[in-house]
């Protein structure tokens, strides 16, 4: 039975997400130089001509995997579609953070090695930027309503206590209870929030 339009798109966007999954996972595990179009066809159960129809390069791809990451990471915060955080948004992007984190774990140790690489993160950082601009705003104005006197050097504070939080959930996460490691890092986020004595 002949594929309407729709059910043809459909089948595209599952296989690129499929060819995105595999070469993720192979990145993640080679390193993005340790892996090749090759290994991606191979594991992916597909010829390269394929691949091709789908990505342009072997950068292409990553480039699609970064993106798409980016995306996922902001796609939740809506903060009562009105930008403004208060408390429970404040918790739930931290639980989140934590969360997302374990759930994509090839994206985030992918994501990590390439960020020790300056060409490849000098890069990216300034391609997606834009994706995280309106979080930390909210983030920001947050702050300062909390009574933060410095809500810049919060902010640094804080990111820098999730990330390595998040470093360490990729790094060993048989080592953390994801609630008993949420809790922490919100009670230590509040006591970092820096205000006139």
């Amino acid at each position: 039975m002949p594929r309407n339009t729709e059910q043809l798109e459909q089948l595209r966007k599952e296989k690129k997400e499929h060819i995105q999954q595999i070469a993720l996972e192979l990145f993640a595990e080679n390193g993005f130089h340790g892996t090749s179009i090759s290994q991606i066809t191979k594991k992916a159960n597909i010829s390269k001509g394929l691949i091709y129809n789908y990505f342009k390069s072997k950068e292409d791809i990553l480039e699609d995997i970064i993106r798409t990451g980016h995306e996922s990471i902001y796609a939740d915060f809506d903060f009562n579609q009105n930008h403004q955080m208060e408390t429970d948004d404040f918790v739930l992007f931290i639980r989140k953070s934590i969360r997302t984190t374990i759930e994509n774990a090839h994206f985030w140790k992918l994501y990590y090695a390439l960020m020790l690489n300056p060409h490849i993160h000098q890069k990216y950082v300034q391609q997606f930027a834009g994706n995280s601009q309106s979080v930390m705003q909210a983030l920001r104005d947050f702050l300062t309503h909390e009574g933060s006197t410095d809500p810049d050097q919060d902010l640094f504070k804080i990111s820098a206590l999730l990330k390595g939080a998040l470093l360490m959930v990729v790094v060993s996460p048989e080592f953390f209870k994801v609630k008993e490691l949420e809790d922490t890092l919100i009670q230590s986020a509040f006591k970092l929030i820096s205000q006139k004595e």
